[in-house]
């Protein structure tokens, strides 16, 4: 009888091998479920933030701005990275805002036609990039932050 059970095992290493890899895609697969983020795992890390703004007319870039923000992990570190300051953009409305962990998306509304969508999205927890795309005009911003430092005081 102790003979019979190496046999088995000799003349079935396959099988066996198939169970251990059945068992591991199905644990696989269950652990890369399909899920939405929860926008309390914001990816972005707090600090000191050197944003670059760039104004984009029919498809040209203008001159760069930059602004550099300190910024915190407050109630909503959301507001902070989707401020997009443009004078063009006084008077739009956002509204119907998604989050996850590494995004943002949200409808615009600056009146008539000028409708569309403005977006931040993080590749990593220290750099974004930034847009808002109107129907009428087509991209009309580009934003890239990339953190530099930790903050040193509030006041920064």
């Amino acid at each position: 009888m102790a003979d019979s059970i190496p046999s088995v095992w000799h003349r079935r290493p396959a099988l066996a091998g198939r169970g251990l890899v059945l068992v591991l895609l199905v644990a696989g697969g269950l652990c890369s479920w399909p899920c939405r983020a929860d926008p309390g795992d914001f990816a972005a890390m707090p600090g000191l933030w050197k944003i670059v703004i760039t104004p984009v007319d029919h498809g040209g870039r203008g001159k760069p701005a930059i602004e550099w923000r300190c910024v915190d992990e407050g109630a909503d570190p959301w507001a902070a990275f989707a401020v997009i300051p443009l004078p063009a953009l006084a008077s739009c409305q956002r509204s119907n805002q998604h989050r996850s962990s590494t995004g943002l998306t949200w409808a615009v509304n600056c009146g008539g036609n000028s409708q569309g969508r403005g977006r931040v999205g993080f590749d990593s927890a220290e750099h974004y990039s930034a847009g808002i795309v109107l129907r009428d005009r087509g991209e009309i911003v580009r934003v890239e932050g990339r953190r530099r430092a930790a903050c040193t005081s509030p006041s920064d």
